[in-house]
């Protein structure tokens, strides 16, 4: 379920003429040089033109949209998996009503709390860079005490499947079982991995922040919301 003022994202005229499927980088640039796109009803022959929220496009006539890019916060369910299409497990997709959005990060099947889409591969693939060391807070809740060892532990960097040593991260204790961890990578199952290694089980795992963004707390389990122009100002 969607919930929220709709936001949006300004890109330049050719890219919303590519995500309206008029063509490549090249067709659709050319397109606009020869003076076959409309804007508000006048010709626009800039290809870099930014096109605003509430500008009326046409091409040859017909009538395009303004604002194809998407870029979602969920507050992911558990026992869905974050990918398009799957044999056994329903997918987080299947809670919006797009079908071309794909997964900023990923959660585990079993990890709840906030989850980005975008149907903006460009943008996609420069979060995911893993050069960027992008900040993840997990609310984490574990089977036996935490130990106040394991602050500096974490922050020493804890090896998982035997040799790979994770980048420094930082916990939080809030109380016997609970705390956060942050870090700024993203190994498969890596909390999960990191308190294995420190002798202690992952019983529930929830994120509640990424890249900056934190969860919002309004959104119910399974719903989603566009991102402000703040969030997306934290994620450029």
């Amino acid at each position: 379920m969607i919930v929220g003022k709709e936001e949006i994202h300004i890109k330049p005229l050719y890219l919303i003429l590519m995500k309206n499927q008029l063509g490549n980088v090249k067709q659709c640039r050319t397109l606009i040089k020869h003076h076959y796109v409309f804007v508000n009803g006048n010709c626009v022959d800039d290809i870099n033109y930014l096109v605003q929220t509430s500008d009326h496009i046409t091409v040859h006539g017909q009538t395009m949209n303004s604002q194809p890019f998407l870029y979602l916060m969920m507050n992911k369910p558990k026992g869905y998996i974050c990918a398009n299409s799957d044999q056994h497990y329903p997918c987080v997709v299947d809670l919006t009503p797009y079908d071309d959005c794909f997964c900023i990060g990923r959660l585990d099947v079993n990890t709840t709390g906030l989850l980005l889409l975008t149907n903006d591969r460009s943008f996609l693939k420069k979060l995911l860079l893993p050069e960027n060391h992008i900040e993840k807070t997990y609310f984490v809740e574990v089977q036996y005490p935490l130990k106040k060892c394991l602050i500096q532990k974490f922050s020493e960097g804890v090896v998982i499947d035997e040799n790979k040593v994770c980048l420094p991260a930082q916990m939080e204790i809030i109380d016997d079982y609970h705390c956060y961890v942050t870090l700024y990578e993203g190994k498969y199952h890596q909390v999960k991995k990191m308190f294995l290694s420190c002798e202690n089980k992952v019983i529930e795992l929830k994120r509640i922040t990424f890249a900056g963004i934190h969860l919002d707390e309004t959104l119910k389990v399974g719903e989603f919301r566009n991102l402000n122009e703040n969030e997306l100002q934290l994620l450029q």
